[in-house]
């Protein structure tokens, strides 16, 4: 007898694999001088946000690493930097504090 996987709260479709590559490819070129206004720092807050939601949908973080081709670390060093949990002790002196403030005239 083989085993069928059915869906549930804990798969993640292959729609929404795609879509969670596509905003990760955008979402990891975000650095601290990303201008606050920048298209590639919403997305990598809305990133975040759906990594978030699909957590508390039973996803697990493991699984979501595995979709990504990420270690699981890296999804909870992002959640603890966009603060959806407490950061690791090696990671809490790099608190996440948003986007820089860019002074007027800066490019």
């Amino acid at each position: 007898m083989t085993h069928t996987p059915h869906p549930n709260a804990h798969t993640i479709t292959p729609e929404v694999a795609e879509e969670l590559r596509a905003m990760h490819a955008i979402a990891r070129t975000v650095r601290g001088n990303t201008p606050p206004n920048a298209p590639q720092r919403k997305t990598s807050v809305e990133f975040t946000a759906a990594l978030q939601s699909l957590i508390e949908q039973g996803v697990t973080v493991y699984r979501l690493a595995k979709v990504l081709q990420v270690s699981h670390t890296a999804i909870y060093n992002r959640l603890a930097r966009h603060g959806y949990r407490t950061a690791s002790p090696s990671q809490a002196h790099m608190a996440y504090h948003g986007a820089p403030a860019h002074e007027a005239g800066d490019a």
